[in-house]
Parts: structure tokens; sequence; C-alpha cells
């Protein structure tokens, strides 16, 4: 690795993926008990695209930025994942039922994981050996 993350950035990255899991988890816990409602109806219909997109955009970005790779590098798999995820709720119709609230929640998780991505990139990273304060 080219660099290491600082504690408070180590720490958001997990709090990210676990709020990513738990939002899985009870989605998933909603498709069981139709009385489970995730925050509301709406939320509860979308919220796999967002927790999706989040949780793969921020552990590619993430592991990216560990390995060096440059802001815009990470920013453009970023609008690679917004346009592929507009493609598919809109154009792939095999898998998938066309919904564009469901890109919108996709694009939604792609933009939390980006600023989260972007501020780490600038103020929460460190060279291999030095230390992590």
């Amino acid at each position: 690795m080219k660099t290491t993350a600082k504690t408070p950035t180590l720490i958001g990255y997990i709090v990210l993926v676990s709020i990513g899991i738990l939002l899985i988890i009870g989605r998933w816990y909603s498709g069981l008990d139709d009385s489970f409602v995730l925050l509301n109806a709406e939320i509860t219909s979308h919220v796999t695209n967002f927790t999706l997109s989040m949780l793969l955009y921020l552990m590619v970005g993430y592991f990216w930025m560990l390995m060096g790779a440059k802001l815009k590098e990470i920013t453009a798999f970023g609008v690679f994942m917004i346009i592929a995820n507009f493609i598919c709720e809109t154009f792939v119709t095999y898998f998938n039922t066309p919904d564009i609230v469901d890109a919108i929640y996709g694009v939604a998780g792609v933009l939390v994981a980006y600023v989260f991505l972007y501020i780490s990139g600038r103020y929460g990273l460190i060279e291999n050996g030095t230390t992590n304060k």
C-alpha cells in the first residue's frame, strides 16, 4: 500500500460500511416481514440500490486511494457508476424493472461515498512510513 488511512478516516470508513450493511439487513428483513418498514415505504423500496452503489464505490474507491490512485481516477469510476446505474434502471429490462427512482437512489449512494472519499483523500491519508495521527 502506498498510503495508510489516519485513524478518523478508518473509523469513518467502518461506520459507512456498517451503515450500509445494516440498511441491507433492514431491507432483507422487510421482505420477510411486511409490517417492518425502514424509515418509510418509499425508502424501504429503494434502499438496496442506494446501499449497493454506496458500498461498491466506497470499497473500490477506498482501496484505490490506499494504493495511491488519483482523485481523478476515483471520480471517473464514480461517474461510470452513475451512468451505468441510469442505463440499468432505464434500458436494461431483462433482469430489472425500469425505475428511475432507483437510479436516483443509486446516484445518492455514490455521492455519499464520494464525499467521504474526497475528504479522506485530501485530509485522511498519510504516506507509509510516517506517524498515524
